[in-house]
């Protein structure tokens, strides 16, 4: 029964791994790694110029739980009320493609920090 259940598990990670893109912490550039928490300035010094560059504004709203004076509603005591403030998120999408024996890599930043790098299928590039 172990073994139906064994091989059960392992048919579906494959089957996630194969469907879902792959995601990595870094990109190694030549001798060197970018990782998340790196600016743009860093990943150029390090990467060199992206292929494609793409800029974009996104806005958010974003819940906070203000404290305030506590006041008795309905039978229940509150001691909070909850603000929405929309938010402004600057976006940068780099896409590096290092030739074909190498896999397209798509890095993200937001608010000037890279958070994450995605690959894609292998590149074009001679």
């Amino acid at each position: 029964m172990l073994r139906v259940w064994s091989s059960v598990g392992l048919a579906v990670l494959c089957g996630l791994l194969l469907s879902a893109e792959a995601r990595a912490d870094g990109l190694q550039c030549g001798d060197s790694l970018v990782s998340s928490g790196d600016s743009p300035y860093q990943v150029r010094a390090i990467c060199g110029d992206p292929d494609a560059a793409v800029h974009r504004i996104e806005y958010r709203t974003i819940r906070q739980r203000i404290p305030t004076p506590c006041v008795r509603e309905n039978g229940h005591q509150r001691c909070e009320t909850i603000v929405e403030q929309t938010v402004e998120v600057v976006i940068d999408e780099w896409t590096y493609d290092f030739g074909r024996d190498r896999f397209i890599e798509y890095l993200t930043f937001e608010q000037g920090r890279l958070i994450r790098v995605t690959e894609g299928s292998y590149g074009h590039k001679r």
